[in-house]
């Protein structure tokens, strides 16, 4: 334990410098973003149609995709939903609607929105910067709407959405952090009290109550809200997941064996053999570091490429991948990439075959109590 203290405490003191030195900005930011909140709150406005909201205050990955995702689906095996993002990423603006897109990408949609659209056939989703313009056109162009969800709009404020749903990472928590530029908030720690409910994301498996009583202690809840703690799950081998007329097998979680092959093209497939095998992660994510904990306590070699969150992938990329899958041994690498990378990677025909490893979250408990909130909103 103590060999492990030092650098960890190395690391941490620069980070505490930073924070100081940065703090007189951090404060002006924060204070900007507190008076831009307020100024909001009485010419934002509020629709008929349920709106949920599910964003964070820290820059980066805390799960909203997924959880997203998880809403939408229990939403919308008996209501009509739809999704509105930003998509963060794309090469086009204004509203965009994924239904009425021809030769649809996530070049002209953003790469989430991209893979809601795959995954939820009979989900609207569209995209828009102005989220109050989003709204009015999904509802123009179908008035039954009964739910929309935002995803990543918790600092959109010209909608006074009917429920607000702020995440958190379990091991980076808005609590330990602070306002930009000194930190990754972007708002001050008070802006949680606008929220009706907290999730705790990406919980560790065996989560005591003691730990949780404690993490409830320090994130210092309203009378009015509720938390739930969620935690990563990883797809089950023999699924199959298809992206822009791409069919592919997900990885199989057997412990030191190479996964099946991707479907390239439908209907063939073999096992790859399992001498010398090497696993390729390929990630554009924000957050990698659960996938890679996953990946390693499964699989004994496993190298990593990671670029930035949302990297818009180059052809100079694939040569890369592909000069580095021949150099672990071509046949014998298998890479493996998320969801979100996948809907961006699709559309390069000369990428090598490769494996997507879907997630979806758990909650630890309480899962009907965080349902029945959501069906209460339609029943209004």
């Amino acid at each position: 334990m103590p060999a492990n203290r030092k650098p960890q405490t190395a690391n941490r003191i620069p980070r505490l410098l930073r924070a100081f030195l940065l703090s007189p900005f951090s404060l002006l930011f924060g204070t900007i973003a507190a008076f831009r909140r307020k100024a909001f709150r009485k010419r934002s406005k509020t629709f008929a149609v349920p709106t949920i909201c599910v964003g964070n205050l820290r820059v980066g990955g805390t799960g909203k995709t997924p959880h997203v995702e998880y809403i939408a689906n229990f939403l919308s095996q008996n209501h009509q939903v739809a999704i509105l993002s930003r998509g963060y990423g794309r090469k086009t603006k204004g509203y965009l609607n994924a239904g009425e897109t021809q030769n649809l990408s996530s070049e002209l949609i953003g790469d989430e929105p991209m893979q809601y659209a795959v995954k939820f056939p009979n989900v609207e989703v569209a995209v828009c910067e102005k989220r109050k313009t989003g709204i009015e056109k999904l509802l123009q162009k179908n008035p039954e709407l009964e739910a929309i969800i935002l995803d990543d709009a918790y600092q959109h404020l010209s909608v006074n959405y009917s429920l607000r749903i702020l995440l958190t990472e379990y091991h980076r928590p808005f609590f330990e952090d602070f306002p930009l530029p000194s930190g990754n908030l972007r708002e001050c720690r008070s802006a949680t009290k606008h929220a009706d409910i907290l999730i705790v994301t990406k919980c560790p498996e065996s989560l005591t109550n003691e730990e949780k009583e404690r993490f409830l202690r320090k994130l210092k809840l309203q009378q009015h809200q509720d938390v739930f703690f969620t935690k990563i799950k990883y797809a089950v081998c023999g699924e199959r997941w298809e992206v822009g007329g791409r069919r592919y097998e997900i990885l199989s979680p057997t412990a030191h064996r190479p996964p099946p092959a991707s479907y390239l093209p439908p209907h063939t497939s073999h096992r790859i053999p399992h001498t010398s095998h090497q696993l390729l992660l390929l990630t554009g994510i924000a957050n990698p570091a659960p996938l890679v904990h996953y990946l390693k306590t499964r699989y004994n070699k496993i190298h990593k490429l990671h670029f930035p969150d949302h990297h818009a992938f180059t052809n100079k990329d694939i040569e890369k991948i592909i000069h580095l899958k021949e150099k672990l041994g071509g046949e014998n690498c298998t890479i493996i990439t998320t969801e979100k990378d996948a809907v961006r990677l699709q559309v390069f025909q000369n990428m090598p075959e490769y494996h997507v490893l879907p997630i979806e979250i758990i909650f630890l408990e309480n899962e009907a109590v965080f349902k029945e909130k959501l069906l209460s909103l339609l029943k209004t």
